[in-house]
């Protein structure tokens, strides 16, 4: 049997990666397994109003972040966003019966259209950042999925040439 070793730094990366989402799943199946179908939270006022302040953090931290033209936006932006959608769910899946219209209506008219929106700013965020910074080397225009982490990574990407201005016919 070959023993498999990760050498390099990415390497275990992955094999941590891999591991945690197979005790994850394992975790999952235990969990719904396990847990009681009823269940009385002591601190749930807490718990709600601690998730809204942190969605409120990140909305201002976005904010600051986009006013300050700061590369922290993509993060801010797409944390906020895991948030609302987090947020949505959890407002559903824990509604009493009674509530449940009334969260749904808020989790379609609010909360996911507000990840939504948090998620394309980080999208334009990301797009020029990349676009800023290829500008200013010789990296030429690929894709975002096709970009390497590292130029160890670099494998031979043909470029596909993106206008940055629409150009006038005539």
């Amino acid at each position: 049997m070959t023993r498999i070793v990760p050498h390099t730094r990415r390497d275990r990366l992955l094999a941590v990666l891999l591991i945690a989402a197979v005790g994850e799943i394992l975790w999952a199946i235990y969990l719904g397994w396990k847990l009681p179908r009823h269940y009385v939270a002591d601190h749930w006022a807490l718990a709600w109003v601690g998730l809204d302040v942190a969605e409120i953090s990140l909305l201002f931290a976005s904010a600051w972040a986009a006013w300050r033209q700061r590369a922290l936006l993509i993060v801010f932006a797409i944390a906020g966003a895991t948030l609302f959608l987090l947020d949505a769910w959890f407002d559903v899946t824990t509604a009493n019966h009674g509530d449940v219209m009334q969260s749904l209506l808020v989790a379609m008219f609010v909360e996911v259209p507000s990840a939504i929106a948090l998620l394309w700013v980080a999208r334009r965020a990301v797009i020029r950042l990349f676009l800023t910074h290829a500008a200013d080397s010789d990296l030429p225009i690929t894709p975002l999925y096709r970009v390497p982490l590292t130029r160890e990574t670099v494998e031979e990407v043909p470029a596909r040439e993106i206008p940055l201005a629409p150009e006038a016919d005539g």
